[in-house]
C-alpha cells in the first residue's frame, strides 16, 4: 500500500496551522511529536484477524487541560478469516482531543475523542473502502524527564459508514517542545512556598523565608531576620521584639546555696543544675557579673575557716566556667564563718553553713524607646 502523504498531511497540518501561533507561550501550551503503535481489535462483521498498527502524530496543547491531535496510523498485511480472501492494509488519518483529568504531576488520566478517515485497500484490486469512523476513549500519560512523556489508551472507534464498532490500545512516546512546566500552585503570601507546604502563612512580602514557608531567623534569637535590627546576635541572649540584647532595667538577686562536705571543697555533682541555672541568667544578659561567696561552719581557726571559703568560692566559679561563663565576669570572694545562717552548735546546722552563694546584681539604665 501507499504512503499517502497529503492524507497525513491534512490531519497533522490542522494541528500545526492551530498551534503554531501560540507554540510557545505560557500556561502549558507547547507542541507533542509522537510515534507509538497498538493493536487493533476488528468488529468480528469484518471478518478480518486482529492485527498490530503503527503511527506518529503531532498535537498541541491548548493548556493544561486540552490538547489538540492529529495521527496518522497503518496496519499491513491484514488477513481475514476466509482464506478465499487477499489480504489488505488499512490506513487512518484522524483528529482527536484530549481531556486531561489533572493539570499536571505523576499520572495524568484523559478522555480522548475524535474523528478519522479510514481506508482499507486490497491487494487483490478490489476499489479501496473509505470509512469515516468516530472514537471514543481513556489514557493516561506521564512525564519521563522534562522533555518526554509515555502514554497509553483504550478506544472505541465506530464506522459511520458501515455501523460496525472496532477496538484499540494504543502506546506512544511524545517529545515536547515549549511549556512544558505544571501548573504554578497557589501562594497566597507570595513567599515563594505553596499554599499547601507553607507552614506558616502570611508572611509579609519581601521576607526571606525557609522551605517551610517560615521567616529565616539566622542568629536563632528567636526574632525574623526582617524585623532583627541587631542581626547575629548571640542566641543564648534574651532580646526584645526586634532581636537586639535587652538589659535589666532593674536590680536583680539570684541566690543559690551549695553546700560542702565538712572540710572539702569539691563541688559534688548534685548541685550541677543549680551552677547551669546562674550559668543560663547570666548568659541572656551582656554585661551581668556574679559574686560566688564561699562560707564555712565554725569548727577549727578562723584563717583557716577564710581560706577554705575563698577554694569553695574559686571552685564554683571554675564550674561556671565551663558553662561560658568568661572569668572577667565572675568574682569568687571567701567569708569565712562570719556569715552563718544556721546555729553552728548542731550538725544540721553546720552543715547549711557550709555553703556557696551566687549572688547576681546589675542595675542597667532602662532601654530606649525604639
Amino acid at each position: 500500500m501507499k504512503f499517502t502523504t497529503k492524507k497525513l498531511a491534512a490531519a497533522i497540518g490542522l494541528s500545526c496551522a492551530i498551534s503554531a501561533p501560540m507554540a510557545l507561550a505560557e500556561d502549558g501550551r507547547h507542541i507533542e511529536i509522537m510515534g507509538g503503535g497498538g493493536y487493533n481489535v476488528w468488529d468480528t462483521d469484518r471478518d478480518l484477524d486482529d492485527a498490530g498498527f503503527y503511527g506518529v502524530g503531532l498535537g498541541f496543547a491548548l493548556n493544561r487541560t486540552w490538547t489538540v491531535e492529529g495521527w496518522w496510523t497503518q496496519t499491513e498485511d491484514l488477513d481475514f478469516e476466509d482464506p478465499s480472501v487477499i489480504g489488505d492494509d488499512s490506513e487512518e488519518y484522524r483528529l482527536d482531543m484530549l481531556y486531561h483529568l489533572t493539570e499536571g504531576g505523576g499520572w495524568r488520566p484523559y478522555i480522548v475523542a475524535g474523528v478519522g478517515e479510514n481506508s482499507f485497500d486490497f491487494d487483490d484490486g478490489t476499489e479501496e473502502v473509505d470509512e469515516t469512523r468516530v472514537n471514543l476513549g481513556i489514557g493516561v500519560k506521564r512525564m519521563i524527564g522534562k522533555h518526554f512523556n509515555i502514554r497509553g489508551d483504550i478506544r472505541a472507534f465506530n464506522s459511520l459508514d458501515e455501523e460496525m464498532t472496532d477496538m484499540a490500545a494504543q502506546l506512544a512516546v511524545s517529545f515536547l517542545i515549549g511549556d512544558v512546566s505544571g501548573p504554578t500552585p497557589p501562594d497566597s503570601d507570595g513567599d515563594g512556598v505553596p499554599d499547601e507546604s507553607d507552614a506558616c502563612p502570611n508572611t509579609p512580602p519581601g521576607a526571606p523565608v525557609d522551605a517551610t514557608g517560615c521567616p529565616l531567623d539566622s542568629d536563632g534569637d528567636g526574632v525574623a531576620d526582617y524585623k532583627d535590627q541587631c542581626p547575629g546576635t548571640d542566641s543564648r541572649l534574651k532580646v526584645d521584639e526586634v532581636g537586639c540584647p535587652m538589659k535589666l532595667a532593674e536590680a536583680v538577686s539570684l541566690e543559690i546555696d551549695i553546700e560542702f562536705a565538712n572540710d572539702s571543697s569539691v563541688v559534688r555533682s548534685e548541685y550541677n543544675d543549680e551552677i547551669k541555672k546562674v550559668a543560663d541568667f547570666m548568659n541572656q544578659y551582656e554585661g551581668v557579673e556574679v559574686e560566688v561567696q564561699g562560707h564555712t561552719d565554725s569548727s577549727g581557726a578562723a584563717s583557716y575557716n577564710q581560706a577554705l571559703s575563698e577554694r569553695r568560692a574559686a571552685a564554683v566559679a571554675a564550674e561556671l566556667q565551663k558553662y561560658g561563663i568568661s572569668s572577667d565576669r565572675i568574682n569568687s570572694k571567701g567569708y569565712g564563718e562570719t556569715m552563718p545562717i544556721a546555729d553552728n552548735s548542731t550538725k544540721e546546722g553546720r552543715a547549711h553553713n557550709r555553703r556557696v552563694v551566687a549572688e547576681i546584681k546589675a542595675r542597667v539604665e532602662k532601654m530606649e524607646t525604639r
